[in-house]
């Protein structure tokens, strides 16, 4: 079970998270997260604020802050160290970003830094939540949003059943093979027993596909769609209305 409030937890995960060899699919669905934002900003005359659900130590909040011209960055989490260290590796960028502590569970438009903004964006973070509250912070993320923003959601999704376990099994062979040279390996069980256990022990609640989707539209979002699945990872985009 993860220790998200346990100071030397946290770094431990973040140093081991930030280190090579890390997962390809992740870095892919970074820089994919990204060229959306520059997509969605280009085609948008608002202010490119951009609200940071689960920030973390402010590693994808630093990437955005570096790599999108004018941009700012509203970084929400509810773990203080990770808040500690999101402070530290954003000094650089001092003026344009703030942080501030929320707990998904209990989340609220009110508890969110001041709005609105143009985009925001959930990396590896809601997965953590209960399903009342992923609803809880989808409804809060989409009433933040300006008018037509833009919400990112990179995170894992749940396999649904036993029967379908194989032909993930056979994905991850192949992924497996391919980064087989680069030291990563998928780890994500050989069998469905041994995938839920994991994710289980982690601390993971993901929702299906089709449950975030479903979420979102209740959440007031006029549309959402995947836009990258690679096993059980996802990147999904969802509007909101004008």
């Amino acid at each position: 079970m993860e220790q998200w409030n346990d100071e030397a937890f946290a770094r431990a995960w973040v140093e081991s998270n930030t280190n090579y060899p890390h997962s390809p699919l992740r870095e892919e669905q970074m820089d994919l997260m990204l060229d959306i934002l520059r997509a969605h900003f280009a085609a948008t005359p608002a202010p490119h604020r951009v609200l940071d659900l689960g920030c973390g130590a402010g590693i994808v909040a630093a990437r955005v802050l570096d790599r999108i011209a004018g941009s700012a960055v509203a970084g929400v989490d509810n773990s203080p160290p990770m808040l500690a260290m999101a402070r530290e590796h954003l000094a650089p960028y001092a003026g344009r970003f703030e942080l501030a502590r929320a707990d998904f569970e209990t989340l609220t438009l009110e508890g969110l830094p001041s709005g609105p903004f143009a985009a925001a964006i959930a990396i590896q973070a809601i997965h953590n939540s209960s399903d009342e509250g992923k609803r809880r912070t989808l409804a809060s993320v989409r009433a933040a949003l300006a008018p037509g923003g833009l919400f990112v959601l990179c995170d894992r999704i749940r396999i649904t059943s036993a029967a379908v376990f194989p032909s993930y099994l056979a994905l991850w062979d192949r992924l497996d093979a391919r980064y087989a040279a680069q030291g990563w390996q998928v780890g994500e069980g050989r069998t469905f027993v041994e995938h839920e256990r994991s994710v289980t022990e982690r601390g993971d609640k993901p929702g299906s596909l089709e449950q975030n989707l479903l979420w979102l539209r209740e959440a007031g979002f006029v549309e959402a769609a995947a836009v990258h699945v690679v096993g059980v990872r996802a990147v999904v985009v969802a509007v909101a209305p004008r």
